[in-house]
Parts: C-alpha cells; sequence; structure tokens
C-alpha cells in the first residue's frame, strides 16, 4: 500500500475523533439526528482546524447505511467509498483553481439530478472565498431554490470575502484554533502509533510552530519522522523544520537591546552559515517580539508562542531594557522586512540593514540635550527617522573600514577619508568632500577598488557597484546629496560632473 501522509492517517473518521470544535460538532449531530439539516452551510477558520474533515464525515452520516446516533458506522459501501473518495455523490470542489462562472453553472446544472448512489449528495466547496463575482452570483441561485436532495458546505479560511447575499442563504459555524494541549495529544497518539519516541520539548516545539492547526502539526512531524524513525528531540525538530532556537534568538535581541553590533553580525552570519532560511528567521524573530510584547503588557503569564519555560525568566529581564513602543517599532521592521525579503535577491543585505537599525532605535536619547514632554512629544517621530538610518550606516560603514584595514592598511587610510552615503539597488555610494580629491581618485585605481570589492562581497555575500562621489554645492536637489548633506554639512559639499 502507498505511503499516506499522517495528517491523512490521523484524519477524524467520525464526529467523535474530532479534536475540538466540540459546539459545532455537537449541534450538527443534534441536527443529522433529528433530521434538521439546513440546505447549506458555511465551515469558516483557520487552516488545518477540521473544516473538511467535519464536512466529509457530515456527508458520511447523511449517507450511511447504518449510523449510530448520528455517526457514521464506517463500515457500509458508502462509507468506506466515501473514505476512499469513489463515491459520486460527493463531489468537492477547490475553488482556488475552478473559480469561474462556467463552473458554477456546470454545477447548477449537476444539482438538479437525483443522487446516483446515496441518500444525499453533497457539494464541498473548498476556499469558497475564490469564487469570482459572476460564480458567486451563479451559486446564489441554486442556493435561493435547493433540492431537498442536496447538501452544499462552503469552506473558507477568509469569510469576510464571501458577499452577505450568499452568508444570509447558509448556516455558518466559525472554527477555533485548537490549544497547544489538544495538539500535543493528538501528536502524541500518534507518534506512538508509529512506535516513536519524542521528547516533551519536541511535541511542544511543533505544536507552538502549528499556531492551532492540527493538520500542520501532524506535517511537521510526519517531515520529522521521514529524518529520523525514532527518538526524536528539540534539536531533531529545530534542524529538520529549519526553526531557530529560542535561545539563539534571544541572543539576537541581547545584543539587539545592548547595543552591539558585532555580536549582532556574528549570529546572523552563524544562522545563514547554518542554513537557515532568512525568510524562517525573520518569522522567528516576530514571534519572539510577539512574545517580548505580552511579557511587557501581561507579564510572565502570558501565554507565549516562542519562548520556552527554561526561557521565561530571561525574556522577562529584556522586557526592563525597552518600552512598549520600542518593542511594538521592532515589530514592525520584522515584518516589513518579511515582505522585502520575498522581493528581494540581497537578502543577507537586507537582514543586516535592518537588525542593526533595530540597535539604533536603542541608541535614541543618548547624548542628547534635555527637553520639555512637549517639545519631546512634537519632535520625536522626525528624530527616530532620521537617526535610526544614521546609526545604521555608521554601523555598517565602520564594518567595511575594519574589513578594509585587515586587509590593507593604506588601503583603509584612503577609504577612511570618504562616508558611507548610502545604498540603491545593488549599487553602493560612497562621498568624499572637497579637498579629498586625492583619496577619491586613488580608491578608484585598480588594486585598491578589489580590496573594497572583496570586503562588500564578504559582508553581504554577494557583489555590488562602487561608486564615489565628489561633492560640492552647485547640486542639492540628488537624494545622494541630500543622504551627503546629512553628514557633512550643506556648506562643504560640491558636485562635480
Amino acid at each position: 500500500m502507498a505511503y499516506l501522509a499522517l495528517y491523512r492517517v490521523w484524519r477524524p473518521q467520525t464526529f467523535n475523533e474530532v479534536v475540538g470544535q466540540q459546539q459545532t460538532v455537537t449541534a450538527l449531530q443534534n441536527a443529522i439526528r433529528e433530521d434538521r439539516l439546513t440546505h447549506a452551510y458555511i465551515f469558516s477558520g483557520p487552516r488545518g482546524t477540521g473544516k473538511t474533515s467535519i464536512a466529509k464525515i457530515v456527508a458520511k452520516a447523511v449517507n450511511c447505511e447504518h449510523p449510530v446516533d448520528a455517526e457514521p458506522c464506517n463500515q457500509c459501501s458508502a462509507c468506506t467509498d466515501i473514505n476512499n473518495g469513489n463515491f459520486m455523490d460527493v463531489i468537492e470542489i477547490d475553488a482556488a483553481s475552478n473559480r469561474g462562472i462556467d463552473e458554477i453553472r456546470d454545477l447548477r446544472e449537476r444539482v438538479r439530478v437525483m443522487p446516483a448512489q446515496g441518500k444525499k449528495k453533497v457539494y464541498i466547496i473548498d476556499e469558497v472565498h475564490m469564487l469570482t463575482t459572476e460564480a458567486f452570483n451563479a451559486l446564489l441561485k441554486t442556493l435561493e431554490e435547493p433540492p431537498d436532495s442536496v447538501l452544499f458546505i462552503l469552506a473558507t479560511t477568509e469569510p469576510q470575502k464571501i458577499p452577505s447575499t450568499i452568508i444570509s442563504r447558509c448556516q455558518r459555524f466559525n472554527f477555533k484554533r485548537l490549544s497547544s494541549g489538544q495538539i500535543i495529544d493528538r501528536l502524541r497518539d500518534a507518534s506512538n502509533s508509529f512506535g516513536i519516541t519524542m521528547d516533551d520539548d519536541a511535541l511542544i516545539l511543533i505544536a507552538r510552530r502549528a499556531n492551532g492547526g492540527m493538520r500542520d502539526a501532524l506535517g511537521m512531524l510526519d517531515q520529522v519522522y521521514s529524518f529520523k524513525e525514532s527518538d526524536i528531540s528539540k534539536e531533531d525538530v529545530l534542524e529538520v523544520l529549519g526553526l531557530v532556537d529560542d535561545n539563539f534568538v534571544a541572543d539576537i535581541f541581547d545584543a539587539v537591546l545592548g547595543k552591539d553590533p558585532e555580536t549582532l553580525i556574528d549570529k546572523i552570519n552563524l544562522s545563514i552559515s547554518q542554513g537557515k532560511e532568512s525568510a524562517q528567521l525573520v518569522r522567528e524573530c516576530s514571534l519572539y517580539l510577539r512574545d517580548l510584547l505580552l511579557g511587557k503588557l501581561i507579564g510572565s503569564k502570558a501565554e507565549f508562542l516562542m519562548v520556552s519555560e527554561a526561557n521565561r525568566e530571561r525574556l522577562m529581564q529584556q522586557t526592563q531594557q525597552a518600552d512598549k513602543e520600542q518593542i511594538l517599532q521592532l515589530l514592525r521592521m520584522t515584518m516589513d522586512l518579511g515582505e522585502k525579503l520575498r522581493f528581494s535577491e540581497g537578502q543577507r543585505f537586507l537582514l543586516e540593514i535592518t537588525f542593526l537599525e533595530m540597535i539604533a532605535v536603542f541608541s535614541e536619547g543618548e547624548n542628547k540635550p534635555a527637553v520639555s514632554a512637549g517639545s519631546r512629544k512634537k519632535e520625536s517621530a522626525t528624530i527616530r527617522e532620521k537617526q535610526d538610518k544614521i546609526d545604521a550606516r555608521d554601523i555598517l560603514w565602520n564594518r567595511i573600514l575594519a574589513g578594509v584595514k585587515e586587509k590593507k592598511v593604506p588601503t583603509h587610510a584612503l577609504l577612511s577619508q570618504g562616508k558611507l552615503l548610502g545604498t540603491k539597488g545593488d549599487t553602493m555610494y560612497i562621498g568624499y568632500t572637497k579637498g579629498y580629491k586625492f583619496h577619491k581618485e586613488r580608491m578608484e585605481e585598480k588594486a585598491n577598488r578589489e580590496i573594497l570589492d572583496q570586503v562588500i562581497k564578504e559582508i553581504f555575500n554577494r557583489e555590488m557597484e562602487i561608486q564615489f562621489l565628489f561633492l560640492d554645492e552647485k547640486k542639492t536637489n540628488d537624494i545622494v546629496v541630500q543622504k551627503a548633506i546629512e553628514y557633512f554639512g550643506k556648506e562643504n559639499i560640491e558636485i562635480n560632473d
């Protein structure tokens, strides 16, 4: 027999086997028992919480030849055919790939045909919110005058996208995320059935990362089981799933909060060298910041998604080093970074720059004169935006200079008289003020440029074009020049074409 994924093996086959969703299960069982099923239902909720599984149990229950207290027997020909996907009167439609009006018009024609095998014809439309407006209008006509022999179950993760005219003609059940305890119990049963020994920490880690979805949890267990068939530890789960340990992420934010760029960059480099995906690292950091925020607002009694019991005290100590607004700012930065990583090849560069900018968030307020509360409130946003960018560039520039100095001191002497103006795409801009024309021209020579190119590649793990600019006061509208003005002051800037 072909191998079946764990989530398929452990898909509930009766209402009694469903984990969670007890209110929905009880209501459906009562309706089936008392023959009060309506013609259409909407099952809405997060993915992997049992929507299509319960839809199939309902389909079996209404077609079962020997139901017991509204439960399908799973022995008769109708139940076995539905379980095997061979029952003609249970039709599953994926609205994500069959979303047009033609498919729904075809459905309207077939609805009028009496059931061929069972008592009721059941249509299960998954991700129904993906239907086009025209398709929804066509479906509406069917829902307005449904045949008695037809039952519709519309499953969706985004109910807000379903037209109100459809919702008003259906009975709706909202599916909730499962608790970590419910998922852990199910994972333990599944692992025991395969003779798998799992550490409690491994079970907890999978349950937390599943975010309330049983299917995702079983899928992760399946993936780890394929790698290591027994004695699964937390470290095995981290390695196979490409996750980052909460202790490692805590180290990253110790460096951020402690304004330690060297340790921060070392941690990022270590993560990349171990083969961790940049996007995954950012997701883990977002989860950690979420826990940090809850710890700040609620205290140690908060339910954390990532932080383990062993690291609760450490996280609570970190909450003393940041205020709510700073944590929210870091969280926004990681969420923005996650979006940028989806469309960028320079992922290491984006990681480094963003995390260095995080340090700048905590450099705010140092070495500044005292101001009134009213003035501070008025100026805080402007200061934050400007200071973050300058501090991050300074940190990166110092790292570049240190790398060049290691390779050749004379080249460092030439480069250090310039300033990093910024980057745009794959181009880095370095500016020299008047009086340093000699240094600029020597840096443009092949030998010195090659040393700088090597350092840039080591830092960003990719090649970048370097442009050296000599600045003077004739032009001040260019974006690059504006960055130079931030460093040098308008009175010191010239641009030579």
